[in-house]
């Protein structure tokens, strides 16, 4: 049985790394075609969950899944994005950051025209999607943005190492707090994978932020906590799923910490007369992507009352679990994920890279919804424009794309809540569940 759970661990680990670095030489020559990107996410997940499928990992099984996990950031890096641009306008925010002193303000379809923009920052330029909107991106991003242009200009690679720093950072994090296994069920995750090394998403500064904070809190310190937690905020809002941790601790001091980092971020840039909110305005407005509950609630009372719903469902639902937590298991893992995934479930956008944020604590605290979702969500990417429907917006979904990610989601959840128990119980020669 341990040779089996060896061969097994070693295979599951072996396919993660050969199968992604297929998609990356496939990537070298976009696009990659949508049934090779679906086939090969659809692989690694299978892989990964053959690996987790033994319940104890030999040592040799965990040190080869490491260099695995290892090699696969690697070739990661060095690929290029599938599917994606949101790099261009990271790339684009540093430079403008180093050269005005703030990336906000002009957007960047204000440089078009402009005779001193250099040939290798117009290639970045004509590479940013809704150029005619400034930056969204919130000040502490916009550090780590201007960190890399004044490493290297124009570099992706360089941006990409930047991230897989805060990713690898992010893993030993996960590995302190909850062992061995907890690290590599997030090292090991497809989605960790190919939105941080692949496609380069700037959330797992966030996602890193967000856990640092946690850990920082467990040891007592509760103003590096508070710094961390400022940090984060100042990526996304999605941040505040960590604050119920704060309750019943020394929160003055958490706060205290908190706002001396959004003071120290934010002053600068409104001293200036712009932050990342004129950017957020436009893009709340209008913007819609691989809804749910949205979608439902637009039919029903339309757009602009839909937003505004949706926001009130969301916060309330998630507010909701934070508070069962509190009051019955708060001596354990807050399950974070879970509560991202309820003020997601309303919202107009729901992008896949928005989950890096939820896979950490679901590696602490596995759960077979936010397991479920995870290799879904990845077929959001399946957009008209990828697709080649020539009759629908670029990034409008096939009528059939939205169902198949419920349908999905559905079907790996019953097979981890009700199948794969009720097969292991029989093989043990029970009869009951």
């Amino acid at each position: 049985m341990k040779l089996f759970a060896i061969n097994r661990s070693v295979v599951g680990s072996t396919l993660i790394l050969t199968t992604f670095l297929a998609l990356a030489w496939l990537a070298q020559s976009p696009p990659v075609h949508a049934l090779s990107f679906v086939m090969s996410m659809g692989i690694a997940w299978l892989a990964y969950a053959l690996f987790f499928a033994s319940q104890e990992l030999p040592l040799f099984a965990l040190r080869w899944a490491t260099a695995c996990a290892i090699a696969v950031r690697m070739a990661g890096i060095w690929s290029h994005p599938v599917y994606e641009d949101d790099w261009a306008r990271y790339l684009w925010d540093g430079f403008r950051f180093l050269a005005d002193g703030t990336p906000y303000g002009a957007p960047p379809f204000s440089y078009f025209e402009k005779a001193s923009v250099a040939p290798a920052w117009r290639v970045v330029l004509a590479q940013i999607n809704n150029p005619e909107i400034p930056t969204i991106y919130a000040p502490s991003l916009q550090y780590v943005f201007a960190a890399s242009a004044w490493i290297a200009p124009t570099s992706l690679t360089a941006l990409k190492s930047l991230f897989v720093i805060f990713d690898l950072g992010l893993w030993a994090l996960v590995a302190r707090l909850g062992g061995y296994r907890a690290g590599l069920r997030y090292a090991l995750c497809p989605l960790v994978i190919f939105e941080i090394s692949f496609n380069a998403h700037a959330d797992v500064v966030g996602a890193f932020l967000t856990v640092a904070s946690f850990s920082l809190l467990r040891k007592g310190r509760s103003i590096g906590s508070g710094l961390a937690f400022g940090l984060a905020l100042a990526c996304k809002p999605f941040a505040i799923i960590i604050a119920p941790s704060f309750v019943r601790s020394r929160w003055c001091l958490v706060s205290l910490g908190a706002g001396t980092a959004l003071v120290a971020l934010y002053a600068p840039f409104i001293l200036t007369g712009a932050t990342e909110q004129a950017g957020l305005q436009q893009f709340a407005q209008w913007f819609e992507f691989n809804s749910l509950g949205f979608a439902v609630l637009k039919e029903l009372a339309g757009d602009a009352a839909a937003r505004i719903l949706g926001l009130a469902l969301g916060c309330a639902l998630s507010g909701a679990l934070m508070l069962r937590w509190l009051y019955r298991e708060r001596d354990t893992f807050p399950p974070a994920d879970i509560w991202l995934i309820a003020l997601l479930l309303f919202a107009p956008v729901i992008n896949p890279w928005y989950f890096l944020w939820a896979v950490p604590w679901a590696s602490l605290r596995p759960n077979p919804i936010s397991w479920s979702i995870f290799p879904a969500i990845s077929l959001a990417y399946l957009t008209a424009g990828i697709i080649g429907i020539a009759d629908h917006g670029f990034y409008d979904h096939p009528a059939w794309v939205r169902p198949l990610e419920v349908f999905t989601a559905s079907a790996i959840y019953l097979s981890a809540a009700w199948v794969v128990p009720l097969v292991r119980t029989r093989r043990l020669g029970k009869t009951e569940i």
